[in-house]
């Protein structure tokens, strides 16, 4: 397609299709990306401002109106309790608002990646808000409407709307678990075929995509990449950077399936918080908080879904805030700052002495031994662990002493390594890889 041909269907997409889709079912999605765009350019103090006086609006609405928080008297956020999932499933009729019938909400669900899975409910405005804001944090790595689109995800069964999206959009869309080595061949030809195209979905399969391009002639144009839905490790960036060039921006994503999309890298390596949308608490395994620049459990409160408000909610996750401290001079938002997403709370191993290794302490290590095509980590008791592991064609045993010297090292040698060889690791129920599995 001609450069002029192709910026004319961007206009018409964006000036007549998208209103028009947007008056037929009933969203402000165009409305909302606008809202964005403001929130943007605002101060710091104005941020502050729009997040606590949505904070003060969903927990008054939810005292008044959802049966579970009715009986509640309160002074602040820290007076709520804490929500579970186990909670979230069993009082989820009590969690949802009085202003609205259930039976005409859009209902989500969790991935199910910690063995727990939640259902959330959610107005189909609030549905279009989500979208606006996933669309928002596309468009800082360059993606603009009408750009060509590889999107790797779980969701198999299309609805009509999404059928749309992807035509309108130029979306190849595309399952992320259980792809082959033969299946991305297929994609990397397709894509090499238009003159440029950004990624969108999990990690580990762009990072199989990466590496499966490294082995290929077929050099794809790859503007701009967005990773969602598991973590982007940094062997991954190295290979997706290999792959597609330095030059390609990669834009990583914090949020959950229960409508929570919470924070975003742009310009630094720490994620902003999307403060008008979400508070983030971090706490201790008491539920108190923790200092700025401690890890701790993520409690997020959504203040824009007030169908059903979700408070003080446990996802699962392990985090860490930026100190103010610590805050760059120079960064392009305004936003707080989260340091680091560590992982789930079973992303840890833990030892007799107390020291911790969460999932980075073993990239850190294994990303540096190539003979290892996939591994995983699992812990039975506090005296040792056993890694899985899936030897390339290359492999020599001699890496599994190198590989044991280092992690001794990191946990001053209080915990016994076992290794075992396997011809396969499941991923977890949701198709996502695992790299840590602790049964503590």
């Amino acid at each position: 397609m001609k450069k002029d041909t192709m910026t004319i269907y961007k206009l018409l997409l964006k000036h007549m299709i998208l209103p028009i889709g947007n008056v037929f079912y009933g969203g402000h999605y165009l409305k909302f990306l606008k809202q964005w765009r403001v929130y943007d350019s605002m101060s710091e103090e104005d941020l502050k401002g729009i997040q606590e006086k949505n904070l003060r609006d969903i927990l008054n609405h939810a005292t008044q109106t959802v049966p579970y928080y009715k009986s509640l008297s309160y002074s602040s956020l820290a007076d709520f309790p804490i929500l579970t999932k186990d909670i979230l499933r069993s009082h989820k009729n009590d969690l949802v608002s009085s202003d609205f019938n259930i039976t005409s909400l859009d209902k989500h669900h969790s991935s199910g990646s910690t063995g727990v899975q939640s259902f959330t409910y959610m107005t189909k405005e609030h549905t279009f808000y989500l979208r606006a804001l996933q669309t928002h944090w596309w468009q800082w790595s360059g993606y603009d409407f009408g750009d060509y689109l590889l999107q790797f995800g779980i969701s198999q069964k299309r609805s009509l709307l999404k059928k749309l999206k992807d035509f309108f959009y130029r979306c190849y869309y595309n399952k992320a678990f259980g792809v082959s080595e033969t299946d991305l061949k297929h994609i990397l030809k397709n894509i090499s075929k238009k003159k440029g195209v950004y990624i969108a979905g999990y990690p580990s399969v762009i990072n199989q995509l990466a590496l499966t391009k490294n082995h290929l002639k077929s050099k794809p144009h790859v503007l701009g990449i967005v990773c969602f839905g598991d973590k982007l490790f940094h062997h991954y960036t190295t290979n997706i950077k290999q792959a597609f060039g330095n030059s390609t921006t990669i834009v990583d994503t914090y949020g959950c399936a229960e409508g929570l999309l919470m924070a975003c890298k742009y310009d630094l390596e720490y994620y902003y918080i999307m403060s008008p949308h979400v508070v983030l608490e971090i706490v201790d395994d008491n539920g108190n908080p923790v200092k700025d620049g401690d890890m701790g459990h993520v409690l997020v409160t959504c203040l824009t879904n007030k169908a059903m408000p979700l408070i003080r909610y446990k996802l699962g996750d392990l985090a860490i805030k930026l100190p103010k401290e610590h805050y760059p001079k120079h960064r392009k938002l305004n936003y707080p700052l989260l340091q680091k997403v560590v992982g789930r709370e079973t992303d840890i191993i833990k030892t007799t002495k107390n020291i911790t290794l969460n999932v980075h302490s073993f990239t850190g290590v294994l990303e540096y031994y190539q003979e290892i095509k996939q591994y995983k980590v699992i812990q039975n008791n506090l005296e040792s662990i056993t890694i899985q592991y899936i030897a390339e064609p290359n492999f020599k045993d001699t890496c599994l002493e190198e590989i044991k010297t280092k992690l001794n090292t990191l946990t001053q040698q209080c915990l016994n390594i076992y290794f075992e060889k396997v011809p396969y690791i499941a991923p977890t129920k949701s198709g996502k890889p695992q790299i840590i599995e602790s049964n503590l």
